[in-house]
Protein backbone atom coordinates (compact mmCIF):
# COMPACT_ATOMS: atom_id res chain seq x y z
CA UNK A 1 0.00 0.00 0.00
CA UNK A 2 3.18 2.26 0.29
CA UNK A 3 3.80 4.59 -2.38
CA UNK A 4 7.55 3.42 -2.63
CA UNK A 5 8.43 -0.64 -1.21
CA UNK A 6 11.82 0.23 0.33
CA UNK A 7 14.29 -2.78 1.11
CA UNK A 8 17.38 -2.58 3.42
CA UNK A 9 20.74 -1.42 1.29
CA UNK A 10 17.80 0.80 -0.64
CA UNK A 11 19.06 4.14 -1.14
CA UNK A 12 16.82 7.06 -1.19
CA UNK A 13 17.79 9.89 -3.20
CA UNK A 14 16.61 13.25 -2.70
CA UNK A 15 17.87 16.73 -3.95
CA UNK A 16 21.76 16.57 -3.04
CA UNK A 17 21.16 13.88 -0.26
CA UNK A 18 21.53 10.28 0.04
CA UNK A 19 19.73 7.82 2.59
CA UNK A 20 20.72 4.37 3.56
CA UNK A 21 18.02 2.19 4.17
CA UNK A 22 18.63 -0.20 6.90
CA UNK A 23 16.27 -2.82 8.85
CA UNK A 24 15.88 -2.48 12.55
CA UNK A 25 12.84 -4.32 13.50
CA UNK A 26 12.01 -5.46 16.74
CA UNK A 27 9.65 -2.70 17.75
CA UNK A 28 7.89 -3.51 14.78
CA UNK A 29 8.18 -5.89 11.92
CA UNK A 30 8.53 -3.12 9.47
CA UNK A 31 10.68 -0.84 11.29
CA UNK A 32 13.60 0.92 9.64
CA UNK A 33 16.46 3.55 9.93
CA UNK A 34 17.86 5.79 7.33
CA UNK A 35 21.48 6.71 6.94
CA UNK A 36 22.83 10.23 5.77
CA UNK A 37 26.52 9.53 5.88
CA UNK A 38 27.15 12.90 4.63
CA UNK A 39 26.12 15.20 7.33
CA UNK A 40 27.10 11.74 9.84
CA UNK A 41 23.10 11.30 10.61
CA UNK A 42 20.55 9.09 11.77
CA UNK A 43 16.66 8.33 11.56
CA UNK A 44 15.99 5.77 14.01
CA UNK A 45 12.10 5.92 14.23
CA UNK A 46 11.42 4.46 17.30
CA UNK A 47 14.16 1.14 17.32
CA UNK A 48 16.40 3.82 19.65
CA UNK A 49 15.29 6.46 21.82
CA UNK A 50 17.19 8.80 23.91
CA UNK A 51 18.45 6.51 26.56
CA UNK A 52 15.84 4.11 25.69
CA UNK A 53 14.43 2.36 22.70
CA UNK A 54 10.58 1.38 21.21
CA UNK A 55 8.54 -1.21 23.37
CA UNK A 56 7.90 -4.33 22.48
CA UNK A 57 4.59 -5.87 23.52
CA UNK A 58 2.15 -5.09 20.63
CA UNK A 59 2.44 -4.66 16.82
CA UNK A 60 4.73 -7.57 16.08
CA UNK A 61 7.46 -6.48 18.17
CA UNK A 62 10.23 -8.51 19.15
CA UNK A 63 12.61 -7.74 21.81
CA UNK A 64 15.24 -10.26 20.79
CA UNK A 65 15.15 -8.80 17.64
CA UNK A 66 15.42 -5.61 18.21
CA UNK A 67 18.42 -5.68 20.67
CA UNK A 68 19.66 -7.54 17.25
CA UNK A 69 18.71 -4.82 15.14
CA UNK A 70 20.05 -1.84 17.19
CA UNK A 71 23.25 -2.75 17.95
CA UNK A 72 24.26 -4.45 14.51
CA UNK A 73 22.70 -1.67 11.84
CA UNK A 74 22.95 1.37 14.66
CA UNK A 75 25.02 1.14 17.47
CA UNK A 76 27.84 0.08 14.56
CA UNK A 77 27.67 3.15 13.30
CA UNK A 78 30.17 5.84 14.28
CA UNK A 79 30.43 6.69 17.65
CA UNK A 80 29.84 10.43 16.74
CA UNK A 81 26.53 10.28 14.41
CA UNK A 82 24.09 12.14 15.40
CA UNK A 83 21.00 10.01 16.26
CA UNK A 84 17.47 11.96 15.67
CA UNK A 85 14.48 9.12 17.32
CA UNK A 86 10.54 9.00 15.81
CA UNK A 87 10.28 11.24 19.32
CA UNK A 88 11.06 11.37 22.66
CA UNK A 89 8.83 12.13 25.72
CA UNK A 90 11.17 14.08 27.76
CA UNK A 91 12.04 16.58 24.96
CA UNK A 92 15.39 15.14 23.93
CA UNK A 93 15.53 15.49 19.98
CA UNK A 94 19.01 14.13 19.48
CA UNK A 95 21.65 12.12 20.89
CA UNK A 96 24.75 10.30 19.50
CA UNK A 97 25.59 6.96 18.56
CA UNK A 98 29.00 7.37 21.34
CA UNK A 99 26.16 8.69 24.07
CA UNK A 100 23.94 5.78 23.37
CA UNK A 101 26.85 2.95 23.73
CA UNK A 102 27.85 4.53 27.22
CA UNK A 103 24.65 5.92 28.82
CA UNK A 104 21.91 3.92 27.00
CA UNK A 105 20.61 1.73 30.35
CA UNK A 106 18.32 -0.80 28.40
CA UNK A 107 21.14 -0.87 25.20
CA UNK A 108 24.05 -1.50 27.93
CA UNK A 109 22.24 -5.50 29.16
CA UNK A 110 23.01 -8.27 27.39
CA UNK A 111 20.87 -9.23 25.24
CA UNK A 112 19.22 -12.02 27.42
CA UNK A 113 18.80 -9.32 30.73
CA UNK A 114 17.36 -6.87 27.72
CA UNK A 115 14.67 -9.16 26.68
CA UNK A 116 13.86 -9.87 30.36
CA UNK A 117 13.93 -6.31 30.93
CA UNK A 118 11.43 -5.61 27.51
CA UNK A 119 9.28 -8.20 29.11
CA UNK A 120 8.57 -6.91 32.61
CA UNK A 121 7.87 -3.41 31.64
CA UNK A 122 4.45 -3.65 32.29
CA UNK A 123 3.74 -0.19 29.92
CA UNK A 124 -0.42 0.62 29.80
CA UNK A 125 -2.01 0.03 26.68
CA UNK A 126 -1.86 3.27 24.80
CA UNK A 127 -5.17 4.92 24.75
CA UNK A 128 -5.58 5.05 20.83
CA UNK A 129 -3.80 1.79 19.93
CA UNK A 130 -6.54 0.39 19.06
CA UNK A 131 -7.18 2.84 16.20
CA UNK A 132 -3.34 3.56 15.33
CA UNK A 133 -2.30 0.10 14.76
CA UNK A 134 -5.07 -0.80 11.67
CA UNK A 135 -4.19 2.41 10.36
CA UNK A 136 -0.53 1.46 10.62
CA UNK A 137 -0.99 -1.42 8.55
CA UNK A 138 -2.39 0.38 5.38
CA UNK A 139 0.31 3.55 5.68
CA UNK A 140 -2.65 5.77 7.00
CA UNK A 141 -5.58 5.25 4.35
CA UNK A 142 -8.64 4.89 6.02
CA UNK A 143 -10.17 4.42 2.54
CA UNK A 144 -8.22 1.05 2.43
CA UNK A 145 -9.25 0.37 6.17
CA UNK A 146 -12.42 0.84 5.35
CA UNK A 147 -12.43 -1.62 1.79
CA UNK A 148 -13.34 1.53 0.17
CA UNK A 149 -11.54 2.00 -3.55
Amino acid sequence: MADVLLCPGDQVNFGDFRLEVRATPGHTNSCLTYILHKHKMAFSGDAILVRGCGRTDFQQGDAGQLYDSVHEQILSLPEDYLLYPGHDYTGQTVTTVGEERKHNPRLKKSREDFIETMKNLYLPHPTQIDKALPLNMVCGLQELLNGEK
